[in-house]
């Protein structure tokens, strides 16, 4: 792999170049430092030439003051202590090597993502064959943790939804009357099936009445891992989403919240609060997306209840689609205006 690596040496020095003038820009970013840093001594160890050869040690420096500068403002924190270790790796005998690296593994809180992050970038290195002592150090360290953890559940597929909530009463043109709940209901039942959704996939949501609940409801009844994404906290989400519709669909909200395969996430809670600039319901739609994106965009099955119209506000059904579209691209739409006859 080294020979391979080597004949990549100009795309590794273009790499340098940003980390380089992000962390002159600004020193107390270490994160750039240390990135600059371990490419430059890849650079050297695959047999390319520095322009500056002095230039490394003063880079070292900077990075070691910005690493240590960080330490003492936030020793408990990962990240900080992963450069430090790194910084060690690149500079340090094995066995100081392995003591910052347990360091760093006593402040991870268990954090499997945070501990695979970092085993594969080391496993990079000793790919390459780059001070492999240390490198075998630091990976004994994080694989002696992760051995005692247990891997999070990594779904097959990702069935992500957007459709009408059902019509308001006295709504003027109707989009998803409440008479045509059960058609709604056995045609995204039926897609579900053509799709082979199945208790290893994850279902995405918003959880509003009408097209959500129905979607929630067939996930569960097949198994799947189930995610409500709520735009507002619970009860002004009740209030304005679901709600309106009638009592019994406020009841079935509370059942799929009920069960042992739902998790509620609460947009202002876990994204803070809303900036100016952004609709809560667009950001609801791109939080879902990204979500189902982040487990690979090849997993990632879009079906929408949709009368092919744009809504009443931003964020609506239309937003969504046209959103997969530009980043999924595998949308499955159920025509509203075909199902109910409007």
């Amino acid at each position: 792999m080294g020979d391979k690596a080597a004949k990549e040496l100009p795309q590794l020095v273009q790499a340098v170049e940003p980390y380089m003038n992000a962390f002159i820009q600004d020193p107390s970013h270490f994160y750039s430092g240390i990135n600059a840093c371990t490419l430059r001594h890849l650079q050297r160890h695959l047999g390319g030439k520095l322009d500056n050869p002095a230039s490394l040690p003063n880079l070292e420096g900077g990075v070691i003051w910005a690493c240590l500068a960080a330490l003492e403002r936030q020793p408990d924190d990962y990240w900080t202590r992963a450069s430090w270790a790194e910084l060690n790796l690149l500079l340090n005998p094995p066995d100081q090597v392995e003591t910052a690296w347990r360091e760093a593994v006593a402040v991870a809180d268990k954090d499997w993502f945070a501990l695979d992050s970092s085993r594969q970038q080391l496993r990079i290195l000793a790919d390459l064959g780059f001070r492999p002592e240390s490198v075998s150090a630091a990976l004994a360290v994080l694989e002696q943790e992760m051995a005692t953890l247990e891997a999070p559940w990594k779904p097959r597929r990702v069935f992500l939804f957007s459709g009408h909530m059902i019509d308001a009463p006295g709504r003027a043109s109707p989009r998803f009357p409440a008479d045509g709940e059960a058609a709604a209901a056995r045609a995204i039942a039926a897609r579900l099936d053509e799709l082979g959704m199945g208790a290893e996939d994850l279902a995405i949501c918003g959880g509003a009445c009408g097209g959500d609940t129905l979607f929630a409801e067939a996930a569960l009844e097949r198994g799947c891992q189930l995610r409500l994404f709520l735009q507002f906290p619970e009860p002004d989400f009740l209030q304005a989403s679901v709600a309106f519709a009638g009592e019994t669909w406020v009841d079935r909200y509370y059942a799929l919240k009920d069960n042992a395969l739902t998790q509620i996430r609460v947009q202002p809670d876990e994204l803070g609060p809303l900036p100016k600039s952004l609709n809560p319901y667009v950001r609801n739609n791109l939080w879902q997306l990204y979500t189902a994106l982040a487990h690979g965009p090849d997993k990632v099955r879009f079906v929408s209840l949709w009368n092919g119209e744009g809504g009443s506000g931003p964020g609506g059904t239309q937003h969504m689609v046209e959103t997969v579209k530009r980043h999924a691209g595998r949308v499955s739409i159920l025509d509203a205006r075909q199902l109910f006859g409007t």
